[in-house]
């Protein structure tokens, strides 16, 4: 028994040792790890702390606002509210986004273009789910934000286009950011401009970000803003748009499609640029429902398109000055001479018609663009050559991008009697290679493959006016004047085509004088009617369109292009009305409103 004890006192004497001999080290151990915590990664340790407690959240800028020359709001801020997500704090998504879906009145489309939204934005990122809200549509989320983990209710402002639609393809218009514009620095709650000037000046209109330290509890919801670094509101845009003008061209243009475009002579300043049908801008504001963009897109009419930089139509008539200039420049006989026009021209088997059937008699250059005398034109046009007419036409800013900041922007088409170019001028039903004399006299009154732009016909009533310099158009106000190219030209020539211009409105017997001949400016001016390639009966059954829609659809485009006042040109203006009629009954109406408006301002003015 004795024995028994002895042994179980040395057992424990040796748990005892142990004991002794582990405690330092465990002690030291622990030191060790105090002392590395306390010290070592202190300063670690406690970023990672206020990680935890403290959440960054970007304070976004104020979009610069776009005014009009004489200061009116084109693009334009409103106070509101809007409601933001963060994903990853969120414990039951579906619950949330219905209970949210209830109080803000969501659609079931909206809603799940918001759920595509958040799945494919950064979890632990904002997400914008609602804009344009007022406090009343807030109110009752803001007061049960502890009830909605990931939820914040944040004050801000929203763009505004007073004038939708009049503005749209001019101003263009924000949408949210994309995965492109993520990678490329913006936030996801982030607007960026998509189109017109929106987008041109991007940069200068955004702003630069804040930011906003807050102190958040548990389960990341607000307590307290710690620190606060204010965003860099954008710049203010002054274009030199005339709203006024332009709410008086739309007006004159009435419910038809078309294009209008006023541009300062000296400096190339946009003063109006208006394309009809257009779309109402503010709808994408927080994302435009697929209904309203699948109707805009399916719409025969193309609300979408911008008509005065994007599509190219024949110009008809206010060609024949560039005509006539080639044939001054070639010395051609008939340039200085005079020929008959019995209404039709005999070309081998057939025969090309004037459009006055009875025919204009003798004619010269001069009452030739005064009348718009066809067989005169195709006659001088055959002298002239299709490579003359073509390099006239590129010498006059024709065939190429006016470089405005309104991308894209169509060049239109001029056909070259070139070996380069046959590939480009052949039908695409045919592989011929010849160019023919027909196909020149028809380009010389600005019909067949030849297409321009409404806006390039402004440019090109610009230059004759200015005396032949090319300039790019300009969209803000005080914009000094880039000339691009000075045509040489020579002085005669040059007024030959103006007294020509002048007397289409001032003579009796012009095609703009009954629209224009009272008007308070003395002006110059051409009109045009471009003929309309009649549409199959398959194709018009394809389209769907109504029996209305296709008699429309034949109808011919009507033009008129000019300046004034004559005898110190001040702006140019191109009016182009899509199946709209007749040049002088159809568009220069539009632009006798435009000068109304323009000489009662400038009397204003001198008040």
């Amino acid at each position: 028994m004795r024995k028994n004890q002895l042994e179980s006192r040395q057992r424990f004497d040796m748990r005892m040792l142990f004991f002794y001999a582990i405690t330092p080290l465990l002690l030291g151990g622990l030191s060790l790890h105090l002392l590395q915590l306390q010290w070592l990664q202190h300063e670690a340790l406690a970023l990672q702390a206020d990680e935890n407690r403290l959440n960054i959240v970007p304070v976004l800028p104020v979009r610069g606002e776009i005014i009009d020359a004489n200061g009116t709001g084109i693009a334009m801020n409103k106070i509101a509210y809007r409601v933001l997500l963060i994903p990853e704090r969120v414990d039951a998504l579906d619950e949330l986004l219905a209970s949210l879906s209830e109080t803000l009145e969501w659609s079931p489309e909206k809603l799940t273009h918001i759920r595509k939204r958040i799945k494919s934005s950064r979890p632990d990122r904002p997400v914008l789910l609602d804009d344009k809200l007022q406090w009343q549509q807030v109110s009752p989320i803001a007061a049960r934000l502890h009830h909605f983990s990931g939820i914040d209710v944040e004050a801000g402002s929203y763009r505004y286009y007073p004038y939708g639609s009049l503005t749209a393809h001019l101003i263009g218009y924000l949408s949210l950011a994309r995965q492109s514009d993520l990678d490329a620095g913006y936030l996801s709650t982030e607007f960026i401009g998509r189109a017109g000037v929106e987008k041109s000046f991007e940069s200068y209109l955004h702003g630069t970000p804040g930011s906003q330290q807050e102190e958040v509890d548990a389960r990341g919801r607000r307590i307290a803003v710690i620190k606060r670094s204010p965003s860099v509101m954008g710049n203010q845009l002054q274009l030199a748009l005339d709203i006024d003008v332009q709410k008086t061209a739309s007006e004159a243009l009435g419910d038809r499609t078309g294009a209008v475009v006023v541009m300062n002579v000296e400096t190339g300043e946009i003063i109006s640029m208006l394309s009809q049908p257009g779309y109402d801008t503010n709808r994408f504001i927080t994302g435009l429902e697929s209904v309203q963009w699948d109707a805009w897109l399916n719409n025969p009419d193309k609300p979408l398109l911008n008509r005065a930089t994007q599509a190219a139509y024949p110009p008809a008539s206010t060609f024949k000055m560039l005509t006539g200039l080639a044939g001054l420049e070639q010395r051609a006989n008939l340039a200085t001479g005079t020929t008959q026009c019995p209404g039709y021209l005999e070309l081998a088997d057939r025969n090309l018609r004037c459009w006055k059937r009875t025919g204009h008699g003798k004619v010269d250059m001069h009452s030739a663009l005064v009348h718009s005398c066809d067989v005169y034109f195709y006659k001088l046009g055959d002298q002239v050559g299709m490579a003359a007419i073509s390099d006239t036409a590129q010498k006059w800013g024709l065939g190429e991008k006016t470089g405005i900041d309104l991308p894209p922007e169509s060049r239109g088409i001029i056909p070259a009697h070139r070996p380069y170019m046959m590939a480009e001028m052949s039908s695409r039903s045919s592989k011929r290679r010849h160019w023919f004399r027909g196909e020149t006299m028809i380009t010389s009154i600005g019909q067949g493959q030849l297409t321009t732009t409404p806006l390039q016909i402004a440019r090109l009533a610009a230059t004759i006016a200015n005396g032949g310099k090319v300039l790019k158009p300009q969209l803000l106000a005080d914009s000094p004047a880039e000339i691009q190219h000075q045509i040489d030209v020579k002085p005669e020539h040059l007024n030959t085509i103006r007294k020509a211009m002048r007397s289409v409105v001032s003579s009796p017997g012009g095609t703009a004088f009954r629209a224009l001949a009272s008007a308070p400016w003395k002006v110059a001016g051409k009109t045009g009617t471009a003929q309309v390639v009649k549409m199959a009966q398959d194709n018009q059954k394809r389209t769907k369109l109504s029996q209305e829609q296709i008699i429309k659809r034949h109808q011919d485009h009507a033009w008129f292009m000019g300046y004034a006042p004559y005898d110190n040109p001040k702006v140019a203006i191109a009016v182009f009305v899509e199946h709209g009629g007749h040049g002088g009954s159809d568009a220069a109406p539009v632009a006798a409103a435009i000068i109304q408006t323009l000489a009662a301002k400038e009397q204003a003015a001198a008040l």
